[in-house]
Order: C-alpha cells, then sequence, then structure tokens
C-alpha cells in the first residue's frame, strides 16, 4: 500500500524572544554586563563599592521583574500570537522547568547581593568563636563566685 502522506520529523519550536539565551557566552555575557555596571556606577556616583552593588542589584531586580515578570508575548509577528499570554520567563526553553537557563536566572539575584569574602568569612568566625570563649568563661566565673 502506498503511503499517503510524508512521514518527517517536527521542527524544533523555535522562539525568536527566548532563543538568544541558548547561544554559548550568553551567561558569561550576563556576568559581564552586571560586573561593568558596577563599574560604571562605581565611576560615575563615586560611591563605596557596597553601595554600588546595591545600586546595580536594585536595577537589575526592576529591569529582570518588568522584562521577566511582567510583560507578556513576544515582539515578532511570525509567531501569531502563540506567546502573547506567557511571559519571557513562561517562555524560556518552551515552560520546561529547572532547566539549566532558568536555575543560572534564579542563582544569579541570589548571589548578587550577598558579599562572599574569604577574609570576611573567617574573620567573623573567629569572632563567634571568641564570643563563645568570653561567654563560657564569664560563666564559668559566676558559677565559682555562686559557690
Amino acid at each position: 500500500m502506498a503511503k499517503l502522506y510524508v512521514e518527517t520529523t517536527p521542527p524544533p519550536d523555535v522562539n525568536k524572544n527566548t532563543e538568544w539565551f541558548m547561544y554559548p557566552g550568553v551567561w558569561t555575557t550576563y556576568i559581564l554586563i552586571l560586573f561593568f555596571s558596577w563599574l560604571l556606577v562605581l565611576s560615575v556616583f563615586g560611591c563605596t563599592p557596597g553601595t554600588a552593588w546595591t545600586i546595580v542589584n536594585l536595577v537589575h531586580f526592576a529591569i529582570t521583574y518588568q522584562f521577566f515578570h511582567w510583560r507578556k508575548g513576544t515582539p515578532f509577528a511570525e509567531d501569531q500570537g502563540i506567546y502573547n499570554n506567557l511571559t519571557w520567563w513562561e517562555q524560556i526553553d518552551n515552560g520546561k522547568q529547572l532547566t539549566r537557563n532558568r536555575k543560572f536566572l534564579i542563582v544569579v539575584p541570589v548571589v548578587l547581593p550577598t558579599k562572599y569574602r574569604s577574609s570576611l568569612m573567617v574573620n567573623n568566625s573567629k569572632q563567634v568563636k571568641y564570643e563563645q570563649y568570653v561567654k563560657a568563661r564569664l560563666m564559668l566565673v559566676l558559677n565559682l563566685n555562686n559557690l
């Protein structure tokens, strides 16, 4: 019997609004944009590095909230309104959850305001140990005085 139709594999769902995020080097570029934004804020406003990171973090929050979670649809007419009811966050990786791209975009805002300096961590842990030592000594002295 003759086949009346052609069997083909369907083309991948390519959303022009999110396909750029699949290219290699996008994560590095994203981090570099944040770093150079920090340098720009630091040099233009002449503030402390911590204040500059706070400003970059707040601007990053506002931009990502507006473009990732607020606006819906795509600026392209070729999709014929398929994505009109979806935000950019919902369009990433065709809506699949916990992909590498989504995990990256979740981790960046968490790490951005966190101050990771090993010298501070070591000093803080030494300070906590010292405070525990002082408390223990104080309790020992108070207990000896009560006898």
